[in-house]
This record gives structure tokens, sequence and C-alpha cells, in this order.
């Protein structure tokens, strides 16, 4: 609720801007408007899209290095999005196929808890990682 009213206020805040320095607001405006209006859109979704598939991207390798295990396929879904937003602690469960001894196996880490330190993303619970695996 308050980002939507930050992004009306922005919005109007633009529409002012436009219409003092020329004027008028005509179609012309209101195409600089929308032009505005979507870079920025696009440009946050594009920020907020890459920040959300690091940590599934960190989770991946630091798992294939430890297990010694290639991930084939893999999901993920951030918990804590759904419940209370958080800028330094996020909760993901993952699901992925693995290749062990040449045997793949369908697997799932539940409540993998990530803190994120400045620029650094930690795991918690990796050493005792609740993983359940079956065989495919």
């Amino acid at each position: 609720m308050q980002i939507m009213l930050i992004a009306i206020l922005f919005i109007i805040l633009i529409a002012f801007t436009i219409y003092k320095i020329n004027n008028k607001f005509e179609t012309k405006e209101f195409m600089i408007l929308i032009a505005i209006l979507v870079l920025g859109s696009s440009l946050v979704y594009y920020l907020f899209e890459n920040q959300e598939q690091k940590v599934p991207q960190i989770f991946k390798t630091k798992y294939e290095k430890v297990y010694n295990a290639k991930i084939e396929k893999f999901s993920y879904e951030r918990l804590n999005n759904k419940m209370v937003s958080s800028k330094t602690n996020f909760i993901y469960n993952f699901d992925y196929i693995v290749v062990k001894n040449n045997e793949e196996y369908i697997c799932s880490s539940k409540n993998v808890k990530v803190k994120k330190i400045e620029d650094e993303f930690i795991f918690e619970n990796f050493e005792k990682l609740e993983e359940k695996c079956t065989k495919q």
C-alpha cells in the first residue's frame, strides 16, 4: 500500500513538473510521461529480478561444490516474501534433480535460511541441510 501511494505521488509530481515546464499538458507531454513511467518501472523490475535470482544461483554452485553432485534442473520458492519482507534474512525452498553416482534423484530442501551481510550471502543451516531425495 505504501509503495503504491509513493508511486502515485511520483506520477503526480512528474505530471506537475511537465505541466509547469510547458504550461500545458497535451498529447506530447502525455507521451513523455508514459515513456518515463515505462522506463522507470522496467528498470525497477530488472533490478528486483536480478536480485531475486542471485541467492538460488549461489545455493546451486555451493551445493555442487560441497556435495560433488551435478544439479540438472533447479527451481526455488522464496518463502519470506509471503510472510515478512526483509532485506537481510531470506527463507527458501529448493527443488532440484541431482545426478549422483550416475543415478538421478529428485531432491528438495525446505526452509533454507540465508542471511545477507553487506554484499555476501551466508547459508545459516547449509551443514544441516534437510534434504529429502527420492530416486527417479
